[in-house]
């Protein structure tokens, strides 16, 4: 939330990723790697929160699976048995719940254009 570009976390922002080859496939010789631009951020190292909104995204979760908490001075994440602790600032949880406000506007304008026009999500009438 303090800035609009983030370090990829797939090359963990080195821009390359390190493949490793070993032509007799025996672990035990010595590795060998070779350096590859990473698919993620194309070599840039960064990712702005533009990009991040228009990728694809790698799983969808049901509700069961995803709780978001927020907390005082925090952001926690309850993900598949996992909980995640972002530490934020009050201004960044204000920047937080600005967008998420208006995201909800923006929802609930579409769904009553598309509840208007009689058609579901998939597009079907009805």
């Amino acid at each position: 939330m303090s800035g609009t570009a983030f370090k990829c976390g797939k090359c963990d922002g080195r821009g390359v990723l390190l493949i490793e080859i070993n032509p007799d496939g025996d672990k035990e010789i010595g590795n060998s790697y070779i350096e590859m631009p990473c698919d993620f951020c194309r070599g840039e190292r960064l990712l702005t929160k533009s990009q991040l909104m228009t990728k694809p995204v790698d799983a969808t979760l049901q509700p069961d699976q995803f709780l978001p908490i927020p907390v005082t001075g925090a952001f926690r994440l309850y993900l598949d048995g996992s909980l995640y602790d972002r530490k934020m600032s009050s201004r960044q949880m204000f920047v937080l719940a600005k967008q998420l406000l208006d995201v909800a506007i923006e929802t609930q304008n579409f769904e009553r254009e598309r509840d208007a026009d009689g058609t579901d999500n998939s597009g079907n009438a009805g």
